[in-house]
């Protein structure tokens, strides 16, 4: 089959007085006929390549290693436990209380056939303090615009309450569970197209109550990109609200109850802070004049006092401190060692009493405490193991085994190493490698380098069920924790971000050289993987390395970083690329957006891209776009593009689909990589 034809219109754009030549900007419009056409065609296109025997065996295996009871952390609440857990012949999953450990399963509530396709999803749920109602969310078609309900748990039936547009919102249950404050986007048709997404403001609801009639609490002439997230104290009188536009820093205002007003307790430090409360105090969990963060704490009656007045509770260690859990009477802190995880336990006064036991390469997969409740719930997940769920036994003080996720691969069969390499600049990188016992090194083992490199997210080690088969048939996985991820601190995160991206993509090439130069592979042989803004760096380096490997798989990622922030959420990301309409960001944006740096002339790797038609977190015309001009310019390897209908950025995802997108881009990899199938 032959590439689609595709259009080229003569769009040229003065920015900042640089000239920046645009040819397929009428691909930016997925409502546009044309644009689902050319949709089609393209998916055709791929298919033609990837849908074959190989794809269905992928598939059929795929289909195997999905269908196992998958399962959430318990959330504990007066002896009963709400979680939430999807069986081997389900799509999405449900939610569920038990009464006691070994009670009997109580569904209630179960999206799976509320629509043929099965793509509604419970995206988030909160239990009340007594366990009465829970508040939970759910969207359809991975467009992540949830409906907010309230459930009468004893009743198994939702109330009337029913709040639209809350994305992701954040849930704070007063102590008597006669409301809540929650956070919502605007109502439909009350901002301007494509700012649905943005507009988040924080409300109180009164259970039985119209929501048209919630009181607004805060966001009012606030900035559109504000992202915002809450916490309350045990008495319900202040509501902690922590404000941000960027990854870097945020504020936090106090909303008081009793007297109705709000007051800024943190404003105008560069660094981030989250606020807990315990019982008599209140704990600040932050980078500020500390790297690797630490704990802060102040008496309930002084909270506004300045910050550099507030105590240590818990010093900047060596490693990163990554999240702060609360229970009746511990503190549980998760560290980053290296980018593996340690948990450990504090009491209410900061005083260390010891550390929670895990083994060696794994990641904490969650952690469900509850401030009124001793009892806890941990998850544990490895390359070599699935997520296995461990319960504290606030009885004889014990970690026990509650839950494990059938594993299809024996963990005694596989390599798991870490290793370090360095980077263009001389910094030191550590990257994971995993593979089968019986691989021997050599330039021919079919290899996939992983990166992501953003946001502080951390790259820790987890169990990849999409990838069995490819590990199961002597392909190596690779994970590399470049800069600007979070793995070792805010400087980690800062030194590739904005004026110093660079340093991603050059950790990232660097680590695909580390590969070949310890006969891991070969160029012929190394494919690389992301995701989003993995999406962004796998573009972005082989635009710059085409030479460096055979091929890409780059999902649903950003591609036109001049004008990336004028669609939907993203330009929250300003503060992560820089800003293009800012003339000295864009001279440094400019060299390294992968729609800008494409020559004729050049041959670029064999390259797939996947995207979704309603994606709303990074719009589908990056990867639109840079395919059109992809298949411009290259003569000899293929670029292919697949959109997924009627599906999102990813969370939500019924396994069908899961199955689908994965075995076409298993196929794809063991085509170009020589993976025998």
């Amino acid at each position: 089959m032959q590439i689609p034809k595709t259009k080229k219109v003569n769009v040229v754009d003065d920015v900042g007085g640089i000239t920046i030549a645009d040819p397929y900007r009428w691909l930016e419009n997925i409502d546009d006929t044309d644009v689902k056409s050319w949709i089609g065609a393209q998916n055709q296109y791929t298919d033609s390549f990837l849908r074959n025997d190989g794809q269905k065996k992928f598939s059929d295996e795929l289909v195997k290693n999905f269908k196992v009871v998958n399962f959430s952390n318990p959330v504990p609440v007066k002896g009963c436990y709400f979680y939430t857990e999807r069986q081997p012949n389900e799509d999405q999953m449900v939610l569920y209380i038990k009464n006691g450990l070994n009670g009997n399963p109580v569904k209630l509530v179960d999206p799976n056939g509320k629509k043929k396709d099965n793509t509604v999803t419970i995206d988030y749920w909160f239990p009340g303090w007594s366990g009465r109602y829970v508040a939970y969310g759910l969207s359809e078609g991975g467009d992540e615009m949830a409906t907010l309900y309230v459930m009468d748990v004893d009743k198994k039936e939702n109330l009337q309450d029913k709040i639209v547009h809350c994305r992701y919102s954040s849930v704070q249950w007063l102590p008597d569970d006669s409301g809540f404050f929650y956070t919502r986007n605007p109502r439909p048709c009350t901002v301007p197209k494509n700012e649905e997404h943005l507009h988040f403001k924080v409300y109180f609801h009164k259970i039985g109550d119209n929501s048209d009639n919630d009181k607004l609490i805060f966001g009012e002439g606030r900035p559109k990109d504000d992202m915002i997230n809450i916490s309350l104290s045990m008495d319900g009188r202040y509501l902690a609200i922590h404000v941000s536009r960027s990854w870097t820093e945020n504020e936090i205002y106090i909303y008081d109850r009793d007297k109705e007003n709000i007051k800024p307790l943190i404003t105008g430090i560069s660094a981030k802070f989250s606020l807990k409360f315990l019982s008599n105090k209140a704990i600040l969990y932050t980078n500020y004049k500390a790297n690797n963060y630490r704990v802060l704490s102040a008496e309930m009656d002084r909270l506004f006092r300045n910050i550099d007045e507030w105590q240590e509770f818990f010093p900047e260690r060596e490693n990163l401190l990554e999240s702060v859990a609360i229970t009746a009477d511990k503190i549980l802190l998760e560290y980053l060692v290296n980018a593996c995880s340690e948990i450990v336990t504090l009491d209410h006064f900061g005083k260390e009493a010891g550390k929670i036991p895990l083994p060696k390469y794994s990641s904490l997969a969650g952690i469900s405490t509850r401030r009124t409740e001793k009892e806890f719930f941990y998850g544990l997940e490895s390359f070599t193991f699935p997520k296995i769920v461990y319960r504290f036994n606030p009885e004889d003080q014990q970690y026990e085994k509650y839950k494990a996720t059938d594993n299809p691969i024996n963990p005694k069969d596989y390599v798991v190493k870490q290793e370090w390499y360095l980077s263009k600049d001389g910094t030191r990188i550590p990257i994971f490698i995993f593979h089968k016992n019986e691989v021997v090194y050599s330039e021919k083992n079919p290899t996939i380098l992983y990166g992501y490199g953003g946001f502080a997210l951390n790259e820790t080690p987890m169990f990849m069920r999409s990838w069995v088969p490819w590990i199961e048939r002597g392909g190596i996985f690779a994970v590399a924790n470049i800069r600007g991820g979070g793995e070792f601190g805010e400087k980690w995160h800062k030194t590739g971000i904005k004026e110093n991206k660079q340093n991603s993509f050059d950790d990232f090439i660097s680590a695909a050289e580390y590969l070949i130069s310890k006969n891991y592979t070969g160029t012929q042989y190394l494919g690389i993987l992301g995701g989003s803004n993995g999406g962004l760096l796998v573009s972005a380096v082989a635009a710059q390395r085409p030479d460096l490997f055979k091929a890409v798989c780059s999902r649903v990622p950003l591609t036109d970083m001049v004008r990336f922030p004028k669609f939907g959420i993203a330009v929250r990301w300003i503060h992560e690329y820089g800003n293009p309409e800012i003339k000295n960001d864009l001279e440094k944006i400019i060299k390294w957006s992968p729609y800008h740096n494409v020559r004729i002339g050049v041959e670029y790797p064999n390259i797939l891209f996947t995207t979704a038609d309603k994606d709303t977190r990074v719009d589908s015309l990056h990867a639109r776009k840079m395919t059109a001009l992809l298949q411009s310019v290259n003569k000899k390897n293929k670029t292919l593009l697949f959109t997924e209908i009627e599906a999102g950025h990813g969370a939500g995802k019924p396994i069908s689909k899961t199955v689908e997108l994965q075995s076409l881009i298993l196929t794809f990899f063991a085509q170009e990589l020589g993976l025998k199938v």
